[in-house]
């Protein structure tokens, strides 16, 4: 997380804004700032870092953070890719909607859009976890820690697709490059 002030700021308005359900949409208004340009746009990195603010939004405001310290669980991504359609400049305002498509035994998996002015700027997928002292904690078991409850939805093709990206590179990690 290098949006460090940001996630400050996202902490702090959290005991403001509306409670939400873990599996309800965040969206979260936002703005371009200067060090999330390059040369003259947000650079494609940054969109990586503002999605983990999404997903943390969904934390604090559905009650989890406080079973992530209590637990000591710590949030991990450990698949995500994203398709970018437009740029987006200097102090343009936007907005990141996030929302938990499916889980499986130990992964959540989330859908996260940039939109300016109603018009998709980019579309992100993150496959994440909480992992406690003995591994990954299964979506069954958060939900239940936070008093949530909710059948699981319909896997979206888009997720089987994420799956087979994720088993191929993780298949060729090991293959050396040939020089």
């Amino acid at each position: 997380m290098r949006l460090r002030f940001r996630l400050l700021l996202l902490l702090i308005s959290s005991f403001w804004r509306k409670p939400i359900k873990l599996l309800d949409e965040s969206v979260l208004n936002l703005r371009v700032l200067p060090n999330d340009i390059d040369v003259s746009k947000i650079s494609n990195d940054r969109f990586l870092a503002l999605m983990d603010l999404g997903r943390m939004d969904i934390a604090f405001r559905s009650g989890l953070l406080k079973s992530m310290f209590k637990n000591r669980w710590v949030p991990l991504a450990t698949f995500d890719t994203i398709r970018f359609r437009y740029p987006l400049k200097a102090f343009q305002k936007y907005q990141l909607s996030t929302r938990i498509v499916w889980w499986d035994e130990k992964t959540g998996y989330f859908k996260q859009v940039f939109e300016r002015k109603g018009r998709v700027v980019a579309t992100g997928y993150v496959c994440a976890t909480f992992l406690g002292s003995n591994g990954p904690i299964s979506p069954d078991d958060i939900l239940a820690e936070i008093s949530q409850s909710s059948a699981r939805p319909r896997e979206p093709k888009i997720v089987a697709k994420l799956r087979e990206l994720e088993a191929l590179i993780h298949e060729t990690q090991t293959e050396k490059f040939d020089l």
